[in-house]
């Protein structure tokens, strides 16, 4: 919902045009369905909590470790694949503390629908 407040006149002006059948119910829920966005200030990121953050360390391991056991059997060598950190730092300071001969790539895995960063 809104964060306006409405007069008096306007919550009149409302129930009114309900109940003379001018507006119906469904016009509200459609609104605020498509009021739904927000904006989002990048330069001041939401913060996860430490159990999130523990909980994304623990599934992007377990997604290392099935990627050593494929890579290991589809290439037919030694493969180790680990995860190095996971941090939350704002958009900004992750773009500079990029070094200037490096390659980032965008993943996605055809049976799901995020996408992926690999540097």
């Amino acid at each position: 919902m809104s964060s306006e407040v409405l007069s008096q006149n306007e919550i009149d002006a409302l129930l009114s045009a309900l109940t003379t059948g001018e507006m119906s119910a469904d016009d509200f829920k459609k609104e605020e369905e498509t009021k739904r966005v927000k904006s989002y200030d990048f330069k001041r990121a939401l913060r996860f909590s430490k159990d999130q953050i523990r909980n994304l360390t623990r599934l992007h391991e377990n997604f290392s470790r099935l990627l050593t056991t494929y890579f290991s059997a589809q290439l037919r060598t030694y493969v180790q694949i680990s995860v190095a950190s996971a941090d939350q730092i704002p958009y900004e300071e992750f773009i500079r503390s990029i070094p200037k001969m490096t390659i980032l790539n965008v993943l996605k895995y055809h049976h799901l629908t995020e996408e992926y960063s690999l540097r």
